[in-house]
């Protein structure tokens, strides 16, 4: 055979087998992305691809956010009355809303893309 053709295919080999394996290792951090109460009180919101999902929610006074990020930048929550350190995939930021009102959130790190709404019944 024709060293080229070999070099070639062991290349092809190898790039079909990483492709493989990295879409196999990104299944591990999928997560799920339904809302759901993992808790009494607790609403979640997750940080996927920069946006959040779902972008408004709606919780009685008392009650609490949480952002989980599944992105893999770091990404900065931030709120008229509050802002989170720097999120990682895998970290997750808490708020408890005592007051009634709608409040607007984005991720300061990431300006250009969506923005976020607690509405506090």
């Amino acid at each position: 055979m024709n060293t080229k053709l070999i070099t070639k295919l062991i290349t092809l080999t190898l790039i079909s087998g990483f492709l493989i394996l990295a879409g196999c290792l990104e299944n591990l951090y999928e997560r799920d992305t339904s809302v759901s109460d993992i808790e009494p009180g607790v609403t979640i919101v997750y940080i996927d691809n920069f946006s959040f999902n779902p972008d408004s929610v709606t919780i009685a006074e008392g009650e609490t956010v949480r952002w989980i990020s599944n992105d893999t930048a770091a990404s900065v929550i931030s709120g008229s009355s509050f802002q989170s350190p720097a999120l990682r995939r895998g970290d997750s930021y808490n708020v408890t809303f005592n007051s009634r009102g709608t409040y607007n959130y984005y991720l300061l790190s990431h300006p250009w893309t969506g923005s976020g709404i607690v509405i506090v019944e």
